[in-house]
């Protein structure tokens, strides 16, 4: 539903592989909300320019510009089309479902996000050699970190429910970009184990194959992991 630099009620800015700017297109594409992608180059450092900065002080993506306000953190922008467009709720429908579907992403947030992280960004910035004893202990961390998250996927098709909820697009990105760095060569050779996340942990890969298959997920899929 994006249209590169058109002129819609919401604008998008944001870089293509952020976890975060993705779970907003994510959101927006299975909402089926319309919106202006404006996709910034990190290696321009578009991010930074004053433009973007007056837009969001902290230099960071995901933004959505919506008339004069801007409003950034992907939860937060989230949260906002939820209310804003609540024919397809992603954040529940009832205070029970409400509660539920926000303890999840807390979770996800608070214990889980920052341990993928540890393994992720040494890989992406090709520091992950320098210590191989280190990335793996940071392996083992991220794998247990998942374990809750197969745990519940064992007793619901989702995180949070038996239907696709903000908890769900929350924790995608982050670990389909977990995935990815780790079956690089350098990762593989470290044995860092975390390549095959699906044979491992077998609730959490058939969750990712379903999520795969959601309306709107090759539309947000990161355009330069096509290549």
């Amino acid at each position: 539903m994006s249209a590169e630099g058109s002129t819609m009620d919401h604008e998008l800015f944001w870089i293509s592989g952020s976890p975060y700017a993705w779970r907003v297109q994510l959101a927006l594409e299975y909402k089926g909300v319309p919106y202006a992608s404006h996709r910034m180059e990190l290696a321009k450092q578009e991010h930074s320019s004053p433009a973007f900065l007056e837009l969001n002080p902290r230099g960071k993506v995901p933004v959505l510009k919506t008339g004069g306000a801007a409003l950034y953190e992907s939860v937060a922008i989230m949260a906002f089309l939820d209310r804003t467009y609540a024919a397809v709720p992603l954040f529940g429908q009832t205070p029970q479902e409400h509660g539920r579907i926000w303890q999840r992403v807390n979770e996800f947030e608070n214990y889980t996000r920052d341990l993928l992280v540890e393994v992720v960004r040494p890989l992406l910035r090709g520091e992950a050699t320098n210590d191989p004893q280190g990335m793996r202990a940071a392996a083992v961390r991220a794998y247990d970190a998942l374990g809750w998250i197969d745990e519940a996927l064992s007793i619901t098709p989702y995180l949070a429910d038996d239907h696709i909820t903000a908890a769900d697009i929350v924790a995608l990105p982050h670990i389909q970009m977990l995935r990815r760095v780790s079956a690089r060569p350098e990762a593989v050779e470290m044995a860092l184990g975390l390549e095959d996340l699906g044979a491992r942990l077998p609730a959490l890969g058939a969750w990712l194959s379903r999520l795969e298959t959601m309306r709107g997920y090759e539309a947000a899929y990161p355009p330069h992991w096509r290549r």
